[in-house]
């Protein structure tokens, strides 16, 4: 079986058995990065030659979606949160608060100051959060 090239949400790209459709790989990518609340994460290709980016279905083949594309995905953030303080799961939100940052930096996601200063807030809350987990764990 051929392998999937993923890029994770750090930025580097990762090699994955993949499946005959989506759920075997996301399940690969998730068990891997210990997401629990995987509901917000989804897998993502892009067309090149037309600059379109592609969810992939999970429950769907997944060189029926790729038509003749690279297997080559984006592991993303499909749904963004209303309030991110309720995501339980650490990895979940660390992930969540590096695609957040990049979408921002990107200028994917346009934001306002406000917006700006309380994504600040978030990268102080996760700051502190790791600096406990380091020297408590």
């Amino acid at each position: 079986m051929q392998a999937a090239r993923v890029r994770l949400p750090v930025g580097v790209y990762k090699a994955f058995e993949r499946g005959s459709e989506g759920e075997a790989l996301f399940r690969q990518v998730t068990s891997d990065l210990s997401i629990e609340e995987r509901e917000y994460f989804s897998f993502c290709f892009y067309d090149k030659e037309e600059g379109i980016r592609h969810w992939l279905y999970n429950d769907k083949k997944i060189l029926k979606q790729l038509k003749n594309l690279p297997q080559e995905f984006s592991f993303e953030v499909k749904f963004y949160s209303t309030t991110p303080t309720t995501i339980v799961d650490d990895h979940a939100r660390y992930y969540v608060f590096l695609q957040l940052r990049r979408d921002i930096l990107t200028g994917r996601l346009p934001a306002t100051a406000d917006t700006h200063a309380l994504h600040g807030s978030f990268v102080v809350e996760m700051t502190i959060k790791c600096i406990k987990c380091y020297f408590f764990f």
